[in-house]
C-alpha cells in the first residue's frame, strides 16, 4: 500500500477494483474414506472432520491437468466475470506453493515450477508482462493482490490478473496425518484500475522468519508441516492482523459484511471468528468441500460465493491469510 510514517494510520486506498473473480476444481471429490483405507494414518472420517473440518477435496485425475491448465480455466472465468478479453491484460501475477521442479512441474510438457509465463502462453496474453510471487505460500493471493494494486497505481496499468494454482497430491507424504488436509484447484482475480472507485482499501502484511522451519521439503521431495506449531501460533497471528486493519480504519467487526479467511483449518477459522464475535453465517467457507487449497483457498471461496449470489457488489470484505515463514496479513476490500 502507499507508504505511511505511522503504521497505525490507514494507507490511502489504491486505485484498484476487484472487477472479476473465478475458480476451478479438478476431478471428482475425494472423500475421507480414501484416507481410512491407508492403515498407516490411523484416521477415520470422524477424526478428519473434527480436526480439520474437511469432508472432501479435489485432486487432478487427468495427467495433463497441472497448475497452469487449472489456472487457465479460473482465469477465463475471472475475465468473463470482469467483462474483459485477453488483450485487456497488462500484467499476470502467478502464485503457487505446491509446484516443484521435475517432481511436480507446473504445466504439461515443462519441468519448471513457475506458472505466470506458461499462463501467458496458454491464454495468448502476449502483451502482458508476468512474474511469480513465491515463498509466502497460502498468503499468495493476499500478497499478490497488494502488488497488483500497487502496479495499477505506480505503472498506470489497466488490468492485472492474479492467478493462484495448487496441486499438492504428488508432494504429500501419506505417512503423516496432515496429508488429509490438502486439495487442488485454481482461482483467479482481475484487479482493474479505477481511481474514482477504489476497491482495495487497505492491507496489513506481516512476516516472522523465526518460524521458517514450520514448513519444509524432505529428502523425497515431500512436504513437511509442523501442524502443532501452526495451530498454536496461527490464530493469534490472524487475530493480530485483523485487529490492526480494523483499528486503523476505525472499524469494528460489525462493519464487515463478510470475513474471507484462508481455508486452512476449520477450527482455526472458527477461533478467529469467535474472537471478533462473528457468527458463522458471516464467514465465507469452502474448506469442507475443497480442503486446504493453500493460496487458492481465500480467492476460490470468494469466487464460489460471488457466483452463487451470496456476495454482492459493493459489500465490504475482510480477507485474512497465513502462509509459510510465517507470512500473514489482512486485506480490506470490496467486490466491484
Amino acid at each position: 500500500m502507499t507508504a505511511t510514517a505511522d503504521p497505525a494510520k490507514a494507507a490511502k486506498p489504491l486505485p484498484a477494483s476487484l472487477a472479476g473473480i473465478g475458480h476451478y476444481f479438478p476431478g471428482d471429490p475425494v472423500p475421507n474414506s480414501y484416507f481410512e483405507a491407508i492403515p498407516e494414518l490411523g484416521v477415520d472420517d470422524d477424526w478428519i472432520r473434527r480436526h480439520t473440518g474437511v469432508v472432501t477435496r479435489h485432486w487432478p485425475r487427468v495427467p495433463a491437468e497441472r497448475h497452469v491448465e487449472m489456472g487457465v480455466k479460473a482465469a477465463r472465468m475471472a475475465l468473463e466475470d470482469a467483462g474483459l478479453g485477453i488483450a485487456d491484460l497488462d500484467v499476470i501475477i502467478g502464485t503457487t506453493a505446491t509446484a516443484r521442479p521435475r517432481t511436480n512441474p507446473s504445466s504439461a510438457g515443462s519441468n519448471y515450477m513457475d506458472i505466470s509465463l506458461p499462463l501467458q502462453r496458454e491464454l495468448g496474453a502476449h502483451a502482458a508482462f508476468c512474474f511469480d510471487v513465491t515463498a509466502v505460500a497460502c498468503a499468495g493471493f493476499l500478497y499478490s493482490s497488494v502488488l497488483a494494486g500497487t502496479m495499477l497505481s505506480a505503472l498506470s496499468a489497466r488490468n492485472v490478473l492474479v492467478v493462484c494454482a495448487e496441486s499438492p497430491e504428488r508432494i504429500l507424504n501419506f505417512r503423516y496425518r496432515n496429508s488429509v488436509l490438502f486439495g487442488a484447484g485454481a482461482a483467479a482475480a482481475v484487479w482493474h484500475r479505477s481511481p474514482s472507485h477504489p476497491g482495495l482499501l487497505d492491507a496489513v502484511l506481516r512476516a516472522d522468519g523465526r518460524h521458517f522451519g514450520a514448513f519444509d521439503i524432505d529428502e523425497d521431495d515431500k512436504m513437511i508441516m509442523d501442524g502443532r506449531l501452526v495451530g498454536e501460533l496461527g490464530p493469534a497471528m490472524l487475530i493480530d492482523a485483523t485487529k490492526a486493519i480494523l483499528h486503523r480504519n476505525e472499524l469494528d467487526s460489525t462493519d464487515i459484511e463478510w470475513l474471507v479467511p484462508h481455508q486452512g483449518n476449520l477450527n482455526m477459522v472458527r477461533e478467529v471468528a469467535a474472537h471478533f464475535g462473528l457468527p458463522e453465517d458471516r464467514v465465507l467457507l469452502n474448506i469442507s468441500r475443497r480442503g486446504n487449497t493453500s493460496s487458492v483457498g481465500m480467492p476460490s471461496c470468494l469466487s464460489e460465493h460471488v457466483h452463487d449470489g451470496t456476495v454482492r457488489p459493493g459489500q465490504l470484505l475482510l480477507g485474512v491469510s497465513i502462509g509459510r515463514g510465517f507470512s500473514w496479513g489482512a486485506m480490506l476490500f470490496r467486490y466491484r
